[in-house]
């Protein structure tokens, strides 16, 4: 109720397009893509230490880990890291980067971290 009181408010104020234009914007932002995803030809627990390490090397603070469902959460200052591997095949796994702060995507972060542990994983024969 508070809230409706409030936009109700806004709207009085500062007109309908605004407050309606505003809220589009923020909505679909905050659902747009904020993740780099690829296929990497490695096994599943070489890729696992690998991301762990390169979440190291970036001076990340690892929050959780669930090495069973391939899930690892870090945080870099205020950006917030997701890091999931879902195997494929047993050599080939599929790496997803997402990277948010303050809720909002960070694309370009994300497909730096993914490109990272993807140039690692090339330097390692399987």
């Amino acid at each position: 109720m508070r809230k409706l009181i409030f936009l109700l408010g806004l709207i009085f104020i500062t007109g309908c397009v605004p407050v309606l234009i505003g809220t589009g914007v923020i909505g679909g932002y905050l659902l747009s893509n904020d993740s780099a995803i690829g296929k990497i030809k490695i096994g599943y627990s070489q890729l696992w230490d690998i991301c762990i390490e390169k979440l190291e090397e970036m001076e990340a603070e690892i929050t959780q880990t669930d090495e069973s469902k391939g899930i690892i959460q870090a945080k870099i200052l205020e950006n917030f890291i997701t890091i999931k591997i879902d195997s494929l095949i047993p050599k080939t796994q599929r790496l997803k980067v997402s990277v948010r702060k303050y809720l909002l995507p960070q694309p370009q972060f994300a497909q730096k971290v993914f490109f990272e542990i993807a140039k690692d994983a090339e330097e390692i024969e399987w």
